[in-house]
Parts: C-alpha cells; sequence; structure tokens
C-alpha cells in the first residue's frame, strides 16, 4: 500500500452514493493534500476540487478495477495541477501599453544624470564591494544599518563604518573624475 495506491478494495465495498465515500475518506484525501501542499486552506481547495472530479466520473470510478487508487489518481493529479496554476499565475502579467512603455527622450535625459554616480559606484565596487553595498542599501534602498548588516552578514556597527567610509571613497572618486 502507498500514497498512490492503496490497498485494492473491491467495488462491493465501495457505497454506491459518492456523498458517503467522500465523508468515509475525506480525512484520509486531506492528510494527504495537506503533507505535500504544506498549506490546510490550499489542501482543502484541492481535495474539493478533487471531490468535483470524482463526482463526475463516479459511475466510471465504481466500474474500475481499484476504484479507491483511482480516487487518489485523481487527488495526485489535481494536487499536480495545483503546483502548475500557482508557477503560471506567478508568471503571468498584465499587458501594458505599448506607448507606455517605451521611454521617451526625457528619460534618457535623466538616466544621463546618473552615469557619474552608477560609474563611481562601479569603481567603488571593484576596490571595495562592501562599501558599495553598503552606500547602495543606505541610500538608494532607504534600509537601516540593522537591516544592511542583516543582509550583508556583518554587525550594525560594521554596516555604519562600512557605509561612512564608502560615502567618503565616493566622494574621492567622483571629484577626482569631475577634474
Amino acid at each position: 500500500m502507498n500514497e498512490r495506491f492503496p490497498a485494492t478494495r473491491p467495488a462491493a465495498d465501495l457505497p454506491a452514493d459518492f456523498e458517503v465515500f467522500f465523508q468515509q475518506e475525506q480525512k484520509a484525501f486531506l492528510a494527504l493534500a495537506a503533507s505535500r501542499l504544506r498549506d490546510r486552506r490550499d489542501a482543502e481547495e484541492a481535495v474539493l476540487e478533487a471531490g468535483r472530479r470524482m463526482y463526475a466520473k463516479w459511475e466510471r470510478i465504481l466500474a474500475h478495477v481499484n476504484p479507491v487508487a483511482m480516487t487518489y489518481t485523481i487527488l495526485n493529479g489535481v494536487i499536480g495541477d495545483f503546483y502548475r496554476r500557482e508557477v503560471r499565475a506567478a508568471r503571468v502579467q498584465p499587458f501594458a501599453d505599448p506607448a507606455a512603455t517605451v521611454p521617451d527622450s526625457t528619460y534618457l535625459q535623466e538616466l544621463g544624470h546618473h552615469e557619474a554616480l552608477d560609474l563611481a559606484l562601479d569603481e567603488l565596487e571593484s576596490k571595495a564591494p562592501m562599501q558599495a553595498n553598503s552606500v547602495r542599501l543606505r541610500h538608494m534602498t532607504g534600509l537601516s544599518y540593522d537591516e544592511i548588516a542583516e543582509r550583508l552578514g556583518t554587525t550594525p556597527g560594521s554596516a555604519k563604518s562600512s557605509t561612512c567610509i564608502g560615502l567618503q571613497r565616493l566622494k574621492a572618486i567622483m571629484t577626482r573624475r569631475g577634474q
């Protein structure tokens, strides 16, 4: 006996009424779904969808050689569909207006103002990556020193000093480039 094909039970042992069968097996279905989906609400949704599919095929299930195995096969299919649906939903994005996504010249001009800073940060990162990351996280992302320390795997004091030294070095790079 395994989760895919439980012990064979003759169709005569199954109640002819689907509702009685589903009430008997619902806890087992829910346990299997919860063990695979890891969330009770998702498991309940999967079991209900599997029950809907089983109800639609109830006569075929009763005629099957191993009706219980067929019901578990349906449940496993619904669980697989749940995962595929979640992956598809994560990838689907609403259509955007193509005219709105094409940058105009003003957007490109705004980016030009940041070129010197980007080049200076790239140079700082090649020499001192911790300082460059600290500066980016503090002044471009707006994180606190505790949050920076957590993300960079260091202490808050170290994050603070890396940011301060990084800013000084960044200023030196930018003034040197400006001359």
